[in-house]
């Protein structure tokens, strides 16, 4: 989805609410055997601040799929992550805007993998598999004694 500042302007308006839904490109989570499923959905809201400039804050719902980085089962997990900041041109600490215009998918993206945690456990407490015998030990005891 694209804010177009000039837009904005041209309707009389100096604030605009948004909400879109879209399909997450391949790859977009890095963790192995984890994916982003559809829709990503993103609301927010954008606010002129100057000529060229914007105020952008929203948050980004989506659910990874993949199997925990320690039992190896499969799980889904709802996320929520929220984004706020400026749009300028040719500045890098904010988000890019380009022609008075800025990618709100972009920074949905950019959200999402940022906001990847390191492990992807099915639980905070998952205990693992054991080693020895291979068994889950969050649903049985250990039968090699390790």
């Amino acid at each position: 989805m694209i804010i177009d500042l000039r837009k904005l302007k041209a309707s009389g308006k100096t604030e605009t609410d948004f909400y879109f839904e879209f399909e997450p490109r391949e790859g977009l989570s890095s963790l192995p055997e984890v994916t982003v499923l559809s829709p990503v959905k993103v609301t927010g809201r954008a606010v002129i601040t100057g000529n060229h400039s914007m105020f952008i804050e929203g948050e980004v719902n989506y659910v990874l799929s993949g199997n925990c980085t320690r039992c190896l089962e499969h799980t889904e997990k709802e996320c929520v992550a929220e984004f706020s900041g400026e749009a300028e041109e040719n500045d890098e600490e904010c988000y890019e805007l380009v022609n008075d215009a800025v990618d709100v998918k972009k920074i949905a993206e950019e959200t999402i993998i940022l906001n990847l945690p390191v492990n992807f456990l099915c639980k905070d407490d998952c205990k693992g598999i054991c080693a020895g015998c291979g068994v889950n030990l969050n649903d049985g005891i250990c039968k090699c004694g390790k």
